[in-house]
């Protein structure tokens, strides 16, 4: 009769195969499908006990080579970004000029990367001790001028 065991999986497994060897998330392949999650995870786990593998994505590219495509390796050669040198503590003011500011100790739009030496955070860090204690003495002095109020 000639029956593999590719053609044992349900059209339901082999659908969920494919989307899942596109590198499809299981809730992305339940949402275009129209099943569940758990669907989608019972579908898979049958698709590898029948295959006889431990994994969904070697089942996913079982099923591939079986329909004819090629293997794609799961992990391409990572894309090197340059990213342009930063610029944010040079604002261009209405003159057009340039003007120094000091950092801000977050990303922002032109500075999308912390990159502050270990003064600056230093002094943010001072800067920030300082403004804790004097909100923390402040309290202090409010809950004591109440409590001679009464």
């Amino acid at each position: 009769m000639g029956e593999t065991k590719f053609d044992r999986l349900t059209d339901g497994q082999k659908e969920c195969l494919r989307l899942f060897h596109a590198r499809w998330e299981v809730k992305n392949i339940a949402r275009h499908i129209g099943r569940s999650p758990v669907t989608v995870n019972q579908r898979l786990a049958a698709a590898r006990r029948h295959l006889g593998v431990d994994r969904s994505a070697e089942a996913a590219r079982l099923l591939f080579q079986y329909e004819g495509g090629m293997y794609e390796p799961p992990i391409y050669e990572p894309e090197i970004v340059v990213l342009p040198p930063v610029e944010a503590a040079l604002l261009a003011d209405s003159s057009g000029e340039g003007k120094h500011i000091f950092p801000l100790p977050f990303p922002t739009g032109g500075r999308p990367h912390n990159e502050m030496t270990f003064t600056v955070k230093l002094f943010y860090s001072l800067v920030l001790a300082a403004i804790i204690a004097l909100v923390f003495g402040g309290c202090a002095a409010a809950l004591s001028s109440l409590s001679e109020m009464f």
